[in-house]
Formats: C-alpha cells, sequence, structure tokens
C-alpha cells in the first residue's frame, strides 16, 4: 500500500510540474507567433493614496508591442500625439511576464489566449505614507 502511494505521489507531482511546463510554453508561444504583434487596446492606471484611490486614468488604443521569438520586443506607447518607444528582453512563466529595459518590470498575467492578453504590474512605496500604482493593460493581436 505504501508503494501504491508512493507511485501516485511522484506521478501527480510530475503531472503538475508538465502542466505548468505545458502553460508556459503555450504562453510563449502565443507571444511571438505570427507577426508577435500586440495592439494596447486598453491601458488602465490607478493611484491609491493609504488605501483610498485618489486618482485614475484610461488610454484606449494606446499603440502596440512586438515579442520576437528570440526574447526581445519592441513597445510602442502611443496616447495624446505623443510617443514613447522602448526595446529590452521578455521571458515568461506560467503566471508571469518580465520585461527587461535597464531594470525588470514583472507583470501578473490576468487573463491570456491566442487573441488576447491582460497583464498588470503594482508598484507600492511607503516612503510618504502608503502610495500604490496599479497599471493594467489589455492587448488584442494584430490581424
Amino acid at each position: 500500500m505504501k508503494n501504491v502511494t508512493k507511485l501516485l505521489l511522484v506521478l501527480t507531482v510530475f503531472a503538475v510540474g508538465f502542466s505548468s511546463c505545458s502553460k508556459e510554453k503555450r504562453i510563449e508561444k502565443h507571444l511571438y507567433s505570427k507577426s508577435g504583434k500586440w495592439n494596447n487596446t486598453l491601458y488602465e492606471y490607478k493611484y491609491y493614496q493609504d488605501g483610498s484611490l485618489e486618482d485614475a486614468t484610461t488610454y484606449t488604443n494606446a499603440g502596440f508591442i512586438e515579442f520576437k521569438e528570440n526574447g526581445t520586443y519592441v513597445w510602442t506607447f502611443a496616447v495624446n500625439g505623443n510617443t514613447d518607444v522602448s526595446s529590452g528582453t521578455w521571458t515568461n512563466t506560467d503566471t508571469q511576464l518580465s520585461m527587461t529595459e535597464g531594470g525588470t518590470t514583472v507583470w501578473q498575467i490576468l487573463e491570456e489566449s491566442k487573441k488576447t492578453l491582460k497583464i498588470e504590474y503594482t508598484e507600492i512605496n511607503t516612503q510618504f505614507g502608503e502610495e500604490k500604482e496599479v497599471y493594467t493593460l489589455t492587448f488584442e493581436k494584430s490581424k
């Protein structure tokens, strides 16, 4: 009986590890497949001071990002007639997208499919009370 229990435990651990790896690879392929270009259809910013929402900004059609198979990206952020282009490297897990340009920003993957990507980054600063900034971006795959 102990051997059967051990075998089931090993198989369960293997299955969980395999499914995580599969999801990670699936997300990776979705990011760079076809042109790798994703349109930033919704860009939401929220600022909280000591737990209270103090500011919120929303942009639609805020540019695009291109993920390359070699692990690089080019991000064109365009709002109100201003354009900012940045580039760097990217990696992913099954729950996070890490983007490095100088420093590394780790985005939480909230939603992901072949056609949609929704990511969120939260920054907390406690120097002057608790300040929290939340960036939520929704992308749609370019055709």
